[in-house]
């Protein structure tokens, strides 16, 4: 009888070798198994990340998967939650159920755990993983050409982030979480991950046209504000912005500043994931938002007493690119 296992070394390979193609994401196949050896050497990847196999009694890799345990709040509600990525069945063994069965056996060991959720990004749409249960999330990506004129605050400079900043950064982004419905909450261990993800990943890519960029905001040399942004390719990539108290104004200082900066760079267009409540404070750029058709957050419910509506209504969960696994 198929069963849930961490995967051995020469079971992660042949997976990784039949994967590459699809989300190796320009790295070669050296380096996109060295990104998940990387993260694995990290104290929070050591504690909260496996990748999993689900093997029969003869050890054939039935469909595997990778599990992350981030600390999630729902509606108050604050425990551990299981997050499926790279969910990917071999060639050989597709067509016959195994990564249904695959994910039944995760959420069951989720339960075991007595998580409150489970959660997962789909590139693949919603209609699969809705008959498990899982629950689309707003999922909305954000376009525009930067304004000749951002309006970059009097006052306000950039700076790149150090390590004596990361009180005040990890501050700002639990305060922009408090009012939702769900959001992952992160340590300072959880933020020394998502850091070695890009980090890694970019020093492997080994592509000196785009470049991660950490920066905190001044105003008047006070902290207003943390951005982090991927640059090149004539491209600004907002990948998440924070302010103290959760301030959506304060927010839009600090983007309308990294624009500005952006703009000096040579860089003219900008994507990103927007918090929702930021972008009536920036209507003078134009920006066009447009539904996710790739990486759609869905959750599911694991208790009774987890409750899952207003997910997108007033105040609705919004989920930033850095916590997508």
């Amino acid at each position: 009888m198929p069963f849930l296992t961490l995967g051995r070394s020469d079971q992660l390979d042949a997976i990784y070798r039949e994967s590459h193609a699809l989300w190796g994401s320009g790295l070669t196949l050296e380096d996109y198994t060295g990104l998940w050896h990387d993260l694995k050497r990290t104290k929070w990847g050591r504690r909260h990340a496996g990748f999993y196999v689900w093997v029969d009694d003869r050890g054939r890799v039935l469909s595997s998967v990778k599990l992350y345990h981030p600390r999630v709040r729902v509606a108050g509600q604050t425990s551990r939650a299981t997050v499926i990525g790279a969910l990917f069945t071999p060639a050989a063994m597709r067509r016959r159920g195994h990564a249904s069965d695959l994910v039944r056996a995760v959420l069951s060991r989720a339960r075991e755990r007595d998580e409150h959720v489970a959660m997962l990004f789909s590139d693949i749409g919603t209609d699969y993983y809705a008959t498990f249960g899982f629950r689309a999330l707003p999922a909305e990506e954000d376009r525009a050409a930067l304004p000749a004129e951002p309006g970059a605050p009097p006052g306000w400079s950039l700076r790149s982030m150090s390590e004596e900043d990361m009180r005040a950064v990890r501050a700002a982004h639990h305060d922009s979480c408090l009012p939702r419905p769900l959001a992952v909450v992160r340590d300072a261990d959880h933020w020394e991950f998502l850091e070695a993800r890009t980090a890694r990943f970019f020093e492997r890519l080994r592509d000196t046209r785009v470049r991660p960029r950490r920066r905190i905001a001044l105003d008047h040399g006070r902290f207003a504000g943390y951005l982090l942004t991927i640059e090149g390719r004539r491209e600004w990539n907002v990948r998440e912005v924070g302010a103290p108290g959760g301030d959506p104004e304060a927010m839009a200082a600090v983007l309308r500043l990294g624009a500005a900066q952006a703009l000096r760079d040579g860089l003219r267009g900008f994507h990103g994931w927007l918090p929702p409540e930021v972008k009536p404070h920036l209507r003078d750029w134009g920006i066009r938002t447009l539904p996710r058709r790739r990486a759609v957050p869905m959750v599911l419910a694991l208790r009774d007493s987890v409750e899952l509506s207003g997910m997108n209504g007033p105040g609705r969960a919004y989920v930033p690119f850095q916590d997508q696994f």
